[in-house]
């Protein structure tokens, strides 16, 4: 039978999880502010590290942590805080042309960590391949989202092609440390 003393450790443990969890997902969207402030002004679309940030907190946090992470960015942003890229604040988010990549961050970082976690030692070309499934979560909503303001045709002209470069670059950096950061953990 369990004492007294034994429930309210029980109980303290699971506090001690919980707070380190929030702390983490409160690290992950102040991390992830931080990126979208390193930018290149584009237009309608600007180029961020933002992708690059999902990617870490995904190999970094899981699948799990890091979607909460990008869902608290999120909800910052929708109450007005100026954390969008250049310090950017507007709370209406949802209806600007970039809303379809950022809806797309959290989907992403959930199957990049999920992905990169379901092997117990994942290969680097397993960790490359999820950060691209990834990647094309986060491009097919944003272009999907952008149809709402243009053409098809003109979504992904502006939309998609100019960022492919530097999403290779992205691709390969994140992989990187994937791999340095799940072999250490191991």
């Amino acid at each position: 039978m369990e004492t007294f003393t034994e429930s309210k450790s029980v109980v303290s443990g699971a506090l001690k999880v919980r707070a380190w969890t929030a702390f983490q997902v409160i690290l992950g969207s102040l991390f992830l502010s931080t990126c979208a402030q390193i930018s290149i002004p584009f237009y309608p679309v600007p180029m961020t590290m933002q992708t690059l940030g999902v990617f870490i907190l995904a190999l970094m946090q899981g699948g799990r942590r890091a979607s909460y992470s990008t869902f608290l960015y999120l909800a910052l942003i929708s109450l007005g805080l100026p954390l969008l890229s250049g310090g950017v604040s507007n709370s209406l988010w949802l209806a600007l042309p970039t809303a379809g990549y950022l809806i797309g961050f959290p989907v992403a970082a959930f199957i990049i960590g999920k992905l990169a976690y379901a092997k117990e030692r994942p290969s680097s070309w397993w960790i490359m391949m999820s950060i691209l499934l990834g990647q094309m979560v986060i491009y097919t909503l944003g272009v999907g989202n952008l149809t709402r303001f243009l053409s098809f045709k003109q979504s992904v002209l502006v939309g998609l092609l100019p960022f492919l470069p530097l999403a290779g670059v992205k691709l390969l950096m994140a992989t990187t440390f994937g791999s340095l950061w799940l072999r250490r953990k191991s």
